[in-house]
């Protein structure tokens, strides 16, 4: 893609789409993905709108997650990169942040939980450290299929014949291939390795969906910005009304993974709301300063927002429940919101010149200039940077 106009439209829509699904990321952060979990775990009996809200954020938004970052891998990754070249960007933009905070998030959360009071208590949480790696401990699932996604379709890249606008379509069906003979496959080998592998395939045909879609965004973004602004707000209003009522209606207790619906559905609809704002804000002249642009920010510096939020979230609860232990519902979920977005976003504010830091959350080099939010970086193959 050549022209620069295009380019950076598609750079601000994605974005924007990694962006959203960072808030969706903390909110449903705070509600609890389990019963046991965020807000959840407070009220008994459960409360339902709190089940339902999680399973419907649930059901699509990391699969958004990964269908982006496919977009991006084909839209701005380079074609021939060297594996020398790639796996140092790797593993200075997700791994090395992985090796650094997996083992302080495993163990703020098993302190959190039960402080041990014997020797062999202390020893028996120590062992525990290579855990905070592998297998993938809480959030950090994401960067293993984020990497293993990025590895495989390098390879392909380089080992495929070039199909042109049709190779992300290729890479989709292989991967669909892939997945379909490993999870069918009946071997002796069923142990973690096994499992590994399976969950790369799975998230890989989302990733792969990514890149087969990325040839004709150019043509959707130009198709939806010269409808009538109306009707582009009512396509991801329809879009989420359409994948809220296929979780309502049970299809993620039947025999396909419901992601796999959700997530296409979910990615259109958060595509469509980032052309429609992002093109309101240019007609009203909003700029940098319109909630869309924002949100284009926050998905161009999104590693510090993933690593850190969940402490913010998880303090903020318990520091209510000391405080205000009657606390309604709606003041958890506000603040909680609130808090964790602001925290992570305040806490690399503050040290985004430290390069230590920068360092930790794959970032290289300091500034020399304030970040502006109107002129993110076009996100790169990692989808992460």
């Amino acid at each position: 893609m050549r022209n620069p106009v295009i380019r950076k439209a598609l750079s601000e829509d994605l974005f924007f789409v990694r962006g959203a699904s960072l808030l969706l990321v903390v909110l449903v952060h705070v509600i609890g993905v389990e019963p046991s979990q965020g807000v959840r775990k407070l009220f008994s009996p459960e409360h339902e709108e709190l089940r339902f809200a999680a399973g419907v954020i649930h059901s699509f938004n990391m699969a958004v997650m990964l269908i982006s970052s496919g977009a991006a891998v084909s839209l701005f990754g380079g074609q021939d990169t060297p594996f020398r070249e790639f796996a140092h960007r790797k593993l200075r933009k997700l791994v090395l942040p992985m090796l650094v905070w997996a083992p302080v998030f495993l163990y703020v959360h098993e302190l959190s939980r039960a402080r041990p009071h014997t020797l062999g208590g202390w020893l028996a949480l120590l062992a525990q450290f290579p855990g905070a790696w592998f297998p993938p401990y809480a959030i950090f699932w994401f960067v293993h299929a984020l990497v293993g996604c990025s590895c495989l379709a390098w390879a392909y890249k380089r080992l495929a014949p070039a199909l042109g606008r049709w190779e992300g379509l290729g890479y989709l069906g292989l991967s669909v291939v892939l997945h379909g003979a490993f999870e069918t496959w009946d071997s002796p080998m069923a142990g973690i390795g096994m499992r590994y592998l399976r969950f790369i395939l799975f998230w890989n045909c989302l990733f792969g969906l990514g890149m087969s879609l990325s040839p004709w965004l150019a043509l959707a973004h130009h198709r939806l910005s010269r409808l009538p602004l109306t009707l582009q707000g009512l396509l991801p209003a329809g879009l989420l009304g359409l994948l809220v009522s296929l979780y309502a209606s049970g299809l993620d207790e039947g025999p396909v993974d419901l992601r796999l619906i959700n997530g296409p559905l979910g990615f259109c609809m958060q595509f469509t709301l980032a052309v429609f704002l992002l093109g309101v804000a240019r007609s009203l002249g909003a700029g940098r300063k319109g909630l869309a642009s924002r949100i284009v920010y926050l998905g161009s510096i999104s590693m510090p927002l993933y690593l850190f939020h969940i402490y913010f979230v998880s303090g903020l609860r318990l520091a209510l429940g000391k405080v205000l232990p009657d606390a309604p519902l709606a003041l958890h979920l506000a603040l909680g919101s609130l808090v964790g977005l602001m925290g992570p976003l305040g806490l690399y504010l503050l040290l985004e010149r430290n390069g230590a830091f920068r360092w930790s959350i794959g970032l290289s080099g300091v500034p020399s200039d304030p970040p502006r939010a109107s002129c993110p970086r076009e996100p790169r193959a990692s989808g992460r940077n």
